[in-house]
């Protein structure tokens, strides 16, 4: 019975044990590489990984952020702040060449894998910090809402993938559903298709915003959304910057009431931060 139990304990232990790459090359990227001013693409097959110039601070959002449980959340970044990291994380690019010895998901590479790659040759040492933090949350306004219910059948769902995946070929007199915030004009516009609210204040909001919303409107099901407004002072979007001063669309406070009748109140929740302990720059190889 002895004997039984201990090899079911290392059993366990080995299915638990965090997925690690085989072999992994690191480089730093110099101003004659391909990407070195903007990052190239990141390059997936069955069992590689080839990432084209990053910065580490990018690297950190994937593997601890967006990728942090083996799926995919890239709008958790915008919500995550990474404090005490020297600025070169920041700057400096790498790139990156890993092999698996088996198969493997892209958000199995990009998270654990890469988890432990960065904490292995950047001797990263990181934690998870919660504070409590200004917050929104986002409530149906006098007058009830003013939404439009989503059509079952208007659009086609295009799942998001990172890297981006080529355009998907639609069958004629049919579209992609929307999911965007852009830069039209000096307003800034939310275009949404098949969305509900927890989908709408997790980037969209947040965005226009600026803090952790939350969703206490108690509407369900999905709805078609066109909101716009004048964007906050200093909103990056796509290598944009904004100017409030020079739109003549309303805030998002006003437009949200007047588009959709819906309010954002003040409040105050947890907000979760990165915290950097301690990373050096990689040996390459």
């Amino acid at each position: 019975m002895m004997r039984v139990a201990a090899l079911f304990v290392v059993a366990v232990l080995q299915t638990t044990a965090t997925p690690q790459f085989e072999v992994a090359s690191i480089k730093s990227c110099g101003a004659a590489d391909p990407g070195f001013r903007g990052g190239g693409p990141t390059q997936f097959s069955p069992d590689r990984v080839a990432i084209n110039c990053q910065i580490l601070k990018g690297l950190i959002q994937q593997a601890y952020i967006a990728r942090a449980n083996a799926v995919t959340d890239q709008s958790a970044v915008l919500r995550t702040p990474i404090e005490g990291a020297p600025d070169w994380i920041s700057s400096e690019r790498y790139s990156i060449t890993a092999k698996s010895s088996a198969e493997t998901t892209q958000a199995v590479m990009m998270g654990p894998m890469l988890r432990a790659l960065l904490e292995d040759r950047f001797k990263l040492k990181i934690r998870r910090l919660t504070r409590e933090i200004p917050t929104w949350d986002l409530v149906i306004a006098k007058g009830g809402p003013k939404l439009t219910p989503f059509q079952e059948g208007s659009c086609v769902s295009v799942t998001p993938s990172f890297p981006p995946a080529p355009p998907v070929a639609l069958p004629p007199g049919q579209r992609a559903c929307r999911n965007l915030t852009q830069f039209r004009g000096t307003s800034m516009v939310t275009e949404a298709d098949a969305v509900t609210m927890d989908d709408l204040v997790k980037v969209s909001l947040f965005l226009a915003a600026g803090r952790p919303i939350t969703n206490k409107t108690g509407l369900t099901g999905k709805f078609t959304v066109h909101l716009e407004y004048a964007p906050p002072e200093g909103t990056r979007l796509n290598g944009q910057q904004s100017d409030p001063t020079e739109s003549t669309a309303p805030s998002i406070f006003t437009a949200l009431q007047e588009q959709l009748g819906l309010k954002l109140e003040s409040s105050k929740g947890p907000g979760e931060y990165l915290i950097v302990d301690h990373v050096e720059r990689p040996a390459e190889n």
